[in-house]
């Protein structure tokens, strides 16, 4: 069986985490460490400065007084009763593109895992919203869910690269064997709102971080885009800063489940690392 390590950045109490447990737990062997309290936002920090502590929950899973990385560092070297096959990270509250990538502490859990060598994915489903505002709207976590059990049974995923990690995310839409999947490249939402301000009697006393309520236009094979289209975005991802001249390669997405329509999507986008194979008939994601 299928040995999976699970953590998250919205805490181990989170809705999307529990979910992704209940979906999986029949399919794979699942150990779940994550953060104490919600971390979103912490990208791929770790804790230096002080011990980390672990706590066993009632539900079974255990938290760490840490970052998400560090969940997926402890998870790893000593917490987990085995070495994980794969490492998932998520389900995030709220999607994870574009610029959004270097703040999210779902994908540096799954980037974690990338660096110590572990194949990983980092799913989010969307919500576009912030919780409290009048236009939010709960995720469909069990939209997200399904997409990775679907992904683990038909693909073959000892041809993943460890050192690329898939980010994932799923549209608010319910599942069925109609939704289709396509690799992306990683959008641009553009430049963030400048900060609310707090005052009191024209003394400034807080600010606040605000998001995007406007981004940029994106091309079709972003993964933005992608998601305006109702489709699940797939950005393989690394973390390589140096700039330099990337050869877009050619991706054709099969997707064939149920008897449905093989549908091909034909993207180009940066990646590196290896393909991913379809179980049954072993044709190619590459």
């Amino acid at each position: 069986m299928l040995k999976i390590l699970l953590s998250n950045d919205d805490g181990y109490d989170a809705p999307g985490l529990e979910v992704l447990f209940n979906t999986l737990k029949t399919f794979a062997d699942l150990f779940v460490v994550a953060p104490e309290v919600n971390n979103s936002g912490a990208g791929c920090s770790i804790t230096t400065n002080k011990p980390m502590r672990v706590t066993k929950r009632s539900n079974g899973f255990l938290s760490v007084t840490g970052k998400p990385a560090d969940c997926v560092y402890l998870g790893v070297h000593e917490l987990a009763p085995w070495k994980p096959d794969l490492v998932i990270s998520g389900i995030n509250l709220g999607a994870n593109m574009g610029e959004d990538l270097l703040y999210s502490g779902t994908v540096g859990a799954a980037l974690e895992a990338r660096d110590l060598l572990y194949p990983s994915i980092a799913i989010s489903a969307a919500a576009f919203h912030q919780p409290g505002s009048k236009d939010y709207m709960e995720p469909n976590y069990d939209t997200a869910a399904n997409v990775v059990l679907d992904i683990l049974q038909n693909y073959d995923l000892n041809e993943i690269d460890p050192s690329i990690v898939l980010n994932i995310n799923t549209p608010n839409v319910s599942f069925s064997n109609d939704l289709d999947y396509k690799v992306t490249s990683v959008g641009s939402w553009g430049p963030r709102n400048p900060p609310q301000v707090e005052k009191d009697k024209s003394v400034t006393v807080a600010y606040w971080t605000t998001h995007r309520d406007r981004y940029l236009k994106n091309e079709a094979n972003s993964d933005i885009k992608t998601l305006e289209e109702n489709l699940v975005s797939i950005s393989p991802i690394f973390p390589n800063y140096t700039v330099n001249e990337i050869t877009k390669q050619k991706i054709l997405l099969r997707k064939e489940l149920n008897n449905r329509q093989i549908v091909d999507i034909d993207t180009l986008v940066q990646v590196g690392g290896n393909s991913l194979q379809k179980k049954q008939n072993k044709k190619k994601v590459y």
